[in-house]
């Protein structure tokens, strides 16, 4: 019986060690699994951060095509590791992406404005994800980095481009219109933006219509000479020989400017057989017309006499000269008339030139009443197209310069300029740009207490102003923190064309 019992706990032994050498093989293959799932964990997610990496490099190098693959292929072993938040992160990268290569893909067809909107909605993406990388990395450098400079500059490029379409735009409606000087002087300024583009296309549609504008001039002085010449033959046949010179030397200086000397030898034949008839008549011959005296400025024959009415409208408002104007829509400022283009001479429509040079004064410590600017402007022939569009730009840089300013006056200031630090060098500024609806100047000063920009008259900076949330500290102009970022991301302006820096 000892023996039977003796063996029965042997076995029982065995049957222990045997579930022991069971359950410890288990545990180890468990602890072997988990190490092994691990390691295949670290191994995906190692490869998903190189993806990653190499994804960010490409999209820096704006190597998008392989940026995109990378991006696809993280965004897999991301969903492979049930990673939420690098999901999210490798969907907005694939957004950001994808953006950029149709924005490009616009532009190369020419659809600037789709393009346009295309780049913008890019450049929201990828400050959404620098948001992403600063939470989910902990970055906290405020540093564009590489691509949003690219997709910024993109967005800039792609405005110059509208505006040099708009520019063209607005040159051929004034040549629809006969009005072939202004065009001309349209087309000069898109043959200008082209060129500092390097834009082949633009520059021989800019060119192409300087040819005809110039040959739509020349046609239409041939014309109107012609007709003097005919009418002054009616007179002299008619035998009113005082009168028949008066057409014949308007239509003489014409051929003289246009230097065909066969005509000039007509019209001198002429003129000199009406006053041989006016001699014999005993009649006065009269001497030839002044004619800078008959035209005036280059807007407008006789504009002398509308720069008196003005002047003295315009004298008659007063205006308290400590005090910048902030919106050239209310009184005193819409009171004030420029130019002789009825209706369209007002402050409200046409100011924003002499308010921009007015305001400069008044941060200068010399403020002038806006009567004496705008004398200046209207009898230095500085209107454009009778006030209607306003002033030139290189008409305010040189009555800032006459008042004894340095004066320094860059066009198209974006191509070649650090606007922010010009400004910042500045005692003053005022910049010119075009926007969707019209072309505008405003006064811009730098403050170095608040470390900012303030922009005064202008309805974009404050959008921009309180958008970002700066205290003015001034009871006029938005204060913001950079004018090439204003010029660059305000969605209605295209471009800046002239930038006046005084000191």
């Amino acid at each position: 019986m000892r023996h039977k019992k003796r063996k029965r706990n042997i076995g029982q032994d065995k049957r222990i060690k045997l579930a022991i050498i069971i359950c410890i093989s288990l545990v180890v293959i468990a602890i072997i699994s988990l190490l092994l799932w691990q390691e295949h964990l670290r191994r995906l997610r190692a490869e998903m951060e190189d993806n990653r990496t190499n994804a960010i490099t490409n999209l820096n190098q704006e190597k998008l095509s392989n940026a995109l693959a990378d991006t696809e292929e993280a965004l897999d072993l991301a969903k492979r590791l049930k990673d939420e938040e690098a999901i999210n992160e490798f969907y907005m990268y694939i957004s950001l992406i994808n953006t950029e290569i149709k924005g490009n893909d616009l532009f190369t067809s020419g659809e600037y404005k789709t393009a346009l909107e295309t780049y913008s909605r890019a450049d929201e993406y990828a400050t959404e994800v620098r948001e992403i990388e600063h939470e989910r990395y902990g970055d906290t450098t405020d540093d564009l980095t590489p691509y949003q400079v690219r997709i910024e500059e993109k967005i800039a490029l792609t405005k110059e481009y509208i505006a040099f379409y708009t520019i063209i735009a607005q040159a051929e409606a004034l040549a629809e219109a006969h009005e072939y000087e202004a065009a001309l002087s349209y087309y000069e300024d898109a043959g200008l933006l082209a060129a500092s583009l390097s834009y082949a296309e633009g520059i021989d549609m800019a060119d192409f219509g300087i040819e005809e504008m110039n040959m739509r001039i020349i046609e239409a002085k041939q014309l109107e000479a012609s007709d003097l010449f005919v009418q002054g033959e009616q007179l002299y046949f008619d035998k009113q020989y005082a009168q028949a010179l008066e057409y014949f030397y308007e239509a003489l200086y014409i051929y003289q400017e246009l230097d065909e000397q066969y005509n000039i030898a007509r019209l001198n034949a002429r003129i000199g057989y009406a006053e041989q008839r006016l001699a014999e008549m005993d009649a006065p011959i009269p001497p030839p017309p002044n004619t800078q005296d008959d035209q005036g400025t280059q807007d407008d024959p006789g504009n002398q006499d509308g720069a008196s009415i003005n002047y003295e409208h315009n004298h008659s408002i007063h205006f308290d000269k400590s005090t910048l104007i902030d919106d050239q829509n209310q009184r005193p400022a819409n009171q004030i008339r420029m130019g002789t283009t009825e209706g369209m001479n007002e402050g409200w429509y046409n100011g924003c030139g002499w308010v921009a040079a007015y305001n400069a004064l008044i941060i200068l410590g010399t403020p002038e009443h806006p009567a004496d600017i705008v004398h200046y402007f209207e009898t230095s022939g500085g209107t454009v197209m009778g006030g209607v569009f306003g002033t030139y730009p290189n008409t305010i840089a040189q009555y800032l310069s006459s008042l004894g300013y340095t004066v320094n006056h860059s066009v198209f200031p974006q191509l070649s300029t650090n606007i922010d630090e010009a400004i910042k060098e500045s005692g003053v500024s005022i910049l010119a740009y075009l926007h969707t609806g019209a072309a505008h100047y405003v006064t811009i000063e730098y403050r170095e207490d608040i470390d900012r920009f303030i922009v005064y008259n202008d309805r974009f900076a404050r959008t921009m102003s309180n958008r970002q949330g700066n205290q003015n500290h001034a009871t006029t102009g938005a204060a913001i923190n950079s004018v090439a970022g204003l010029i660059s991301n305000s969605p209605e302006i295209l471009f800046s064309f002239s930038l006046i820096t005084v000191s």
